[in-house]
């Protein structure tokens, strides 16, 4: 365990919290090496169902994360605590409760002390889209995003979304994974996914239904893909979200 001197020097933490909590949507919060929190706004506090936000202070996120979630993040907050590598602007769909799921960016870096040594971690998480730099992207991509949304069953050639934004492939591409980080292609499976999330939890048709609903070329190749973008199989995020 770490001093507490840890959590004093972390007040100041708190204060900077407030401002987040005007913005709507933005989560804030400051780890120790031991992954307790020391600093948060409230935005924190309403996502882990937390009536009184003391209570949160030196917890880790274990008593709040259903397991499969917490696993990934952790291993998020390990690999920056332990090689000092920042997530930044990670673009990933995130669960807000009866079933829907919402496009995030979270950036998430290793806090540094006076002597180098990196000694927590702080993380913000908003909702996609916020921001004047992504705002202006999102204008210049538009006809394309419209493209993919419009047709997230279908497989759309890169050359047909460059030209619907009046440019080359590579231009696109590029200016795509500047945005997103992610390519096209993965955004497309991404907005699949979503889809697949509100069939599951609104409707009562199978995951085999679901999957070609959702342009998979079959259901284990759903279920890979969904594995891999929420963290856990189709069938454990249909049973704890149906309706």
């Amino acid at each position: 365990m770490q001093d507490d001197r840890f959590f004093q020097r972390h007040q100041v933490g708190h204060h900077i919290a407030t401002i987040f909590d005007e913005i709507p949507g933005f989560v804030y919060f400051i780890k120790d090496t031991d992954l307790r929190y020391v600093a948060y706004n409230q935005r924190l506090c309403e996502i882990f169902n937390v009536d009184d936000p003391a209570e949160i202070l030196g917890q880790r996120d274990d008593p709040y994360m259903p397991r499969h979630i917490l696993e990934f993040i952790r291993e998020d907050d390990l690999r920056i605590l332990e090689q000092g590598k920042a997530v930044v602007n990670r673009v990933e769909l995130v669960p807000r409760g009866t079933g829907f799921v919402d496009w995030s960016t979270t950036t998430k870096k290793p806090l540094v002390d006076q002597d180098g040594k990196i000694c927590g971690i702080i993380g913000v998480t908003r909702p996609f889209g916020q921001g004047n730099t992504t705002l202006r992207q999102n204008e210049e991509l538009g006809p394309a995003l419209a493209l993919l949304h419009e047709n997230y069953r279908d497989n759309i050639p890169m050359t047909e979304l460059a030209k619907a934004t009046n440019s080359s492939a590579s231009t696109f591409l590029r200016k795509f994974k500047i945005c997103f980080n992610m390519t096209p292609k993965e955004y497309l499976r991404h907005l699949r996914v979503q889809e697949a999330c509100h069939l599951m939890a609104r409707t009562t048709q199978s995951l085999a239904q679901i999957s070609h609903h959702c342009g998979f070329s079959d259901q284990s190749h759903f279920s890979r893909e969904f594995a891999r973008i929420m963290k856990e199989p189709p069938s454990a995020y249909r049973a704890r979200y149906q309706l």
